[in-house]
């Protein structure tokens, strides 16, 4: 699965791939587990190229979730 996902500080726009779910695992609970990492883990480099040393969410990114899906 797919989400578009904006940069804050340079503006770039990616599609950024969040992966799937573990079969039977719901949906909700797997979105969940993905917002949870993009909070705690600190990112290095935005697909922008600048570099940042903080969490991607809320710290730079900024996640569309109304267009997760496959494309």
């Amino acid at each position: 699965m797919k989400v578009d996902v904006r940069c804050k500080q340079c503006g770039q726009h990616a599609r950024l791939d969040v992966g799937a779910p573990a079969a039977g695992q719901p949906l909700e609970d797997y979105l969940h587990l993905v917002r949870e990492r993009l909070l705690h883990r600190p990112s290095f480099e935005c697909f922008g190229g600048h570099v940042e040393l903080r969490p991607p969410v809320p710290g730079f990114w900024e996640v569309d979730w109304g267009t997760l899906g496959d494309e």
